[in-house]
């Protein structure tokens, strides 16, 4: 995990904690600025109740209360008309001819006024509240409330970031000092005592069991490669000179070509074995691709003919690249292998692209869409068609495609496959990608 990693868990926390404040806050925001409105509507609406009860009592006993030719003021923001007989007051709003008895709210333009109607047995009482100062307060009030907000946002994400620092530390450090972590380093020294010690304390035993794993891994890759390669090489030897001095039939001299040839390819597998198990690079060499894919096939010529897998190499001799040679035949040889097993009966054509890529291509009888994805996993088990068997299934199981994709990752090669069950297009290909071989451009080597 790296700190950018790391830092998108703090801004996790710092946006939950931040953003709950800031919802609390705006509903009690929202709920203050509700309540104060409703509160001025209240006693607005409370004001008119009374004053119109003392209006209707004084019109039952004086004519002379509410004029007939004009508003009566009341001071403020209120004003009283009388409609007699259902004839408009001089000087009332036309908005208010058309309401019942009651309360009612109108804002015609950018006034709010608050009206009330009510009978007195002599006419109509028109009762007028000009509410607008009190809306312009309740929206200053908002106004208030929503910068009380804001600050109160604001200084919830300091304090957020600061909780979070607190609380994600920890982990940040240990992930800094997990970064630079490698086998074989020291312990990680342990210096709290809370869920952060016991996090390191856990990686200290896993870190331990790794390299005790990897030790063991290499001992056995290395003690065997030490064992194996005595005999082998005087197996090798032993053949060689009866292939010399041997008056041979052509059977037992095939035969015994073919275990020379199956010497060599047990040590190619020893070495590429022990430099995975090692995770190290052997030296790169000057190799003629042509050469290797020729070497690669004639380890499985043999199983080849069996399954009526033909080879048709078209990489002409003289493309050298300077890499691994071990490293690219076990690539070869498990490529191989791969179609002899599951390609068969079919042709399979080695050749480089207009990129110098190598390219296996086939075409048997393809592989499933749903298995690409999985193809280099290692124990993946599949399954494939085989299309001229009368549509039998075979379980497809091994360790031969992992190996040669964990191969390239060491090399920085890039293996990909692509694979049709369908038309003229069928069949798999698959594709070997090498680095840009700086040191054989300069010296003029063929690509």
């Amino acid at each position: 995990m790296t700190r950018a990693a790391a830092g998108t868990l703090t801004q996790r926390v710092v946006w939950a904690l931040a953003g709950t404040v800031a919802l609390f806050v705006t509903a009690l925001a929202l709920l203050a600025y509700l309540t104060f409105d409703q509160m001025e509507d209240d006693l607005v609406n409370d004001i008119l109740n009374t004053e119109m009860d003392r209006l209707v009592q004084h019109a039952r006993t004086s004519d002379e209360f509410l004029p007939r030719n004009g508003p009566r003021e009341l001071g403020g923001s209120m004003r009283a008309w009388l409609s007699v007989d259902g004839q408009p007051p001089v000087g009332m709003p036309p908005e208010l001819l058309s309401l019942e008895n009651g309360l009612h709210l109108i804002e015609p333009g950018a006034y709010t006024w608050h009206v009330m109607v009510a009978e007195t047995g002599r006419g109509k009482v028109y009762l007028l509240y000009d509410a607008t100062d009190n809306e312009e307060r309740v929206h200053d009030f908002g106004l208030i409330v929503l910068g009380v907000g804001a600050i109160c946002v604001v200084g919830a994400y300091a304090l957020s970031r600061r909780v979070a620092a607190v609380a994600v530390g920890p982990l940040l450090d240990l992930t800094d000092r997990l970064a630079t972590w490698a086998p074989g380093s020291p312990d990680i020294a342990v210096t709290r005592d809370d869920e952060a010690g016991r996090l390191i304390e856990a990686f200290n035993r896993v870190q331990n069991q790794v390299d005790r794993s990897i030790a063991r891994e290499r001992e056995f890759a290395g003690n065997l490669s030490h064992e194996v390669r005595t005999p082998l090489a005087a197996i090798r030897s032993d053949s060689e000179l009866m292939l010399l001095t041997q008056v041979l039939t052509p059977d037992q001299r095939q035969r015994l070509a073919r275990v020379v040839d199956n010497v060599d390819d047990v040590i190619v597998s020893l070495e590429s074995a022990r430099a995975m198990a090692r995770d190290q690079l052997r030296p790169p060499e000057a190799v003629d691709i042509a050469e290797c894919m020729e070497d690669a096939w004639r380890g499985y010529a043999a199983q080849a003919r069996l399954a009526e897998l033909r080879f048709d190499n078209r990489i002409s001799a003289g493309h050298v690249r300077t890499l691994d040679r071990y490293a690219l035949l076990t690539v070869l040889r498990n490529l191989v292998r791969n179609a002899v097993e599951h390609a068969a009966p079919a042709t399979l054509t080695a050749s480089l692209d207009a990129r110098g890529a190598l390219e296996l291509r086939d075409d048997g009888r393809g592989i499933a869409a749903g298995d690409l994805p999985f193809l280099f996993r290692r124990y993946y088990s599949g399954r494939m068609r085989d299309s001229g068997a009368g549509g039998s299934e075979e379980t497809v199981r091994g360790l031969g495609l992992a190996i040669a994709k964990r191969v390239c990752d060491m090399q920085g090669w890039s293996l990909t496959v692509e694979s049709s069950r369908e038309g003229g297009a069928r069949g798999t290909r698959f594709s070997l990608r090498f680095e840009p071989d700086a040191a054989a451009n300069r010296a003029g080597a063929p690509i």
